[in-house]
């Protein structure tokens, strides 16, 4: 019997654990024009925002495609689950990539923090849609 009593709790854990992380998707991203407000540190908006191609703003135009206002060009982007956590990678058409981890704290607020080697590991934003 105790077995089957752990066995349970283990599962009560399991569903709990899951729901503690929400499952970032394009449907969640697409819809409306995101606007880069400021910075993050922290886990906070701060300063101003640091992501040079992405600040004039963005709009996810469907699984795929993004529109980058600076430039006024379209990028492929591709958004994946990773062992930390969601993650985009933006790909600009003259060949440059970055990618960033991706937090949404509601449906209207979206934060892009950069890592890797590159220089895109210090590029930060905080955006808010706009519908």
């Amino acid at each position: 019997m105790r077995k089957y009593s752990l066995f349970f709790v283990i599962i009560i854990l399991l569903i709990i654990l899951g729901g503690c992380n929400k499952l970032i998707t394009t449907d969640d991203l697409i819809g409306g024009k995101w606007v880069a407000k400021s910075g993050y540190k922290d886990g906070e908006a701060y300063g101003k925002p640091q992501c040079p191609y992405l600040n004039d703003g963005i709009e996810f135009k469907d699984e795929e495609t993004v529109y980058v206002k600076s430039g006024d060009k379209d990028f492929r982007y591709n958004l994946r689950k990773s062992d930390d956590g969601m993650e985009i990678t933006f790909f600009n058409p003259s060949g440059d990539m970055d990618s960033y981890e991706v937090i949404m704290n509601n449906e209207n607020k979206l934060v892009l923090i950069g890592f890797g080697t590159g220089v895109s590991k210090s590029f930060n934003c905080y955006f808010e849609r706009e519908k």
